[in-house]
């Protein structure tokens, strides 16, 4: 499966934006302004950018339903600003006396390469407000797929327009209502550190199994005691939260000329991977997490199982069993056949939901019977 999520990270939530309560369609009975400006920032260097005709002319015919009419502030008005709120001010300091204000910033970047397409990252921040009423935010992360290797940040702009402008027409509607976003509490800084366990450090030895430092596709023996280890050098960091690529029992050799040491290859949910550790060893991890006031992440992969899996045979009516994507054009071949031979499971039958419901419940410590 590619254009369905293919790993479900428990409790991981990334919103850095206050939500605006859902307010019907807005529209004024009288016309009004609305002073935007654009912005797309380079992802590494560079100068600062507009983003495509496209979408401009999309969000304008979404604030013109609004009966609002475009007043556009050239990004030179803004350039030298690099802060969202020193830009906001800019924008109003442009246009001092207008009723409604839209600064539209933009940072694009390229994801992965799969046979044949491209994946990119369209992140947008929307900033809006009455001129008599506080800012109301709404920040964004959008994939999209390209064909070409020519099409690059404009062109995947482009392909999240319609998604951008549902967005925007939605924290427009709060805005014009009215509705305020709710006032921030007291920030501190917070941060997720991601885990590969079998890369991090090794802590007991006497669970390696047959490890390999000098291969990169064999296992090198880190472990949930190495996590354990390194908690008081992560808190230092400055993260409070560890995130921890999946710990479950997997495939134990090397397939297909790529290693299986990240856990992405699970072959059963419901048990620890040996090399990592046992339950005890996680409620510990669980504990000193805890005594810091720090969270854990479990990664658990529920599209499919890794190569081999004794679950595929034991359960062979649980996959869609129609091969690899052979037609990448094809959205049917994308959402039920195999990526790269991995055993693609059939989560639309309830038998398969309930298991991997249940296995995954499992993890969670304190959940009700």
């Amino acid at each position: 499966m590619v254009l369905k999520m293919r790993w479900l990270v428990i409790s991981l939530a990334l919103f850095a934006s206050a939500c605006l309560p859902k307010v019907p369609r807005q529209r004024l009975a009288e016309r009004a302004r609305v002073v935007v400006a654009y912005v797309v920032d380079p992802t590494y260097a560079g100068e600062a950018f507009e983003p495509p005709e496209a979408l401009k002319k999309k969000i304008a015919a979404d604030l013109d339903d609004h009966n609002l009419e475009v007043v556009e502030v050239p990004l030179s008005a803004i350039a030298a600003q690099k802060l969202s709120d020193s830009r906001f001010n800019a924008l109003k300091a442009a246009v001092p006396d207008a009723p409604f204000y839209l600064l539209v910033e933009q940072r694009v970047h390229f994801f992965s390469q799969l046979d044949g397409r491209y994946r990119w990252e369209v992140g947008t921040t929307f900033t809006a407000a009455r001129a008599d009423g506080s800012q109301a935010r709404d920040q964004s992360e959008i994939p999209v797929i390209l064909l070409f290797d020519h099409e690059k940040q404009k062109e995947a702009i482009a392909a999240a327009a319609d998604d951008l402008v549902v967005r925007v027409g939605q924290l427009m509607d709060g805005v014009m209502a009215g509705v305020e976003a709710p006032k921030p509490t007291a920030s501190r800084p917070r941060g997720i550190y991601f885990v590969m366990v079998d890369r991090f450090e090794n802590g007991d030895a006497r669970n390696d199994g047959v490890i390999d430092l000098q291969d990169p596709h064999a296992f090198h023996g880190g472990d949930l005691k190495g996590v354990i280890n390194r908690l008081d050098w992560i808190q230092s960091l400055g993260f409070d939260t560890v995130w921890l690529s999946p710990v479950f029992k997997m495939r134990p050799t090397a397939w297909n000329g790529f290693g299986a040491f990240h856990g992405y290859w699970t072959w059963e949910l419901g048990q620890l991977e040996p090399r990592f550790g046992d339950e005890l060893l996680l409620s510990q991890l669980r504990g000193e997490l805890d005594r810091r006031g720090m969270k854990l992440v479990l990664d658990v992969v529920l599209n499919h199982v890794g190569p081999d899996s004794p679950l595929v045979q034991k359960k062979p009516d649980w996959f869609h069993r129609r091969g690899g994507v052979t037609n990448w054009n094809d959205a049917e071949q994308l959402t039920m056949n195999d990526v790269h031979g991995l055993p693609d499971l059939a989560t639309e039958k309830p038998e398969v939901f309930a298991y991997l419901l249940e296995a995954t419940r499992r993890w969670l410590p304190n959940r009700e019977a």
